[in-house]
């Protein structure tokens, strides 16, 4: 920590300080949010393969079996922790979001 050269800390080095940390804050929450939409497009890519393999077995999307349905879900959803290093969050948001993006492709 900053000191002055008394030995006292100041408000103005306090400050600054406080402001330095701020700024490494919203560089680590802009470098999480990449990571998160990149995890995500790849598993949407993914989810894409899948859907369009099972149209051209002649399937619709809504005839993916319930287990596949669910690891797409769940895999989403673990991708959606991991970009943000498995802390905060909540796991059931996750898994809603993860519902409807699966959903999403599947009707598409």
């Amino acid at each position: 920590m900053a000191k002055a050269g008394d030995g006292k800390l100041t408000m103005k080095n306090l400050s600054g300080e406080m402001e330095a940390l701020r700024e490494q804050v919203r560089t680590l929450e802009l470098q999480l949010e990449r990571k998160l939409e990149s995890s995500l497009e790849k598993a949407a890519e993914k989810l894409r393969s899948r859907a369009d393999a099972a149209r051209r077995k002649g399937e619709s999307g809504a005839a993916v079996d319930t287990a596949t349905r669910r690891q797409m879900i769940a895999e989403i959803a673990y991708l959606r922790a991991e970009a943000r290093g498995f802390s905060g969050g909540d796991p059931q948001q996750d898994w809603l979001e993860a519902e409807r993006e699966v959903n999403r492709i599947l009707m598409q």
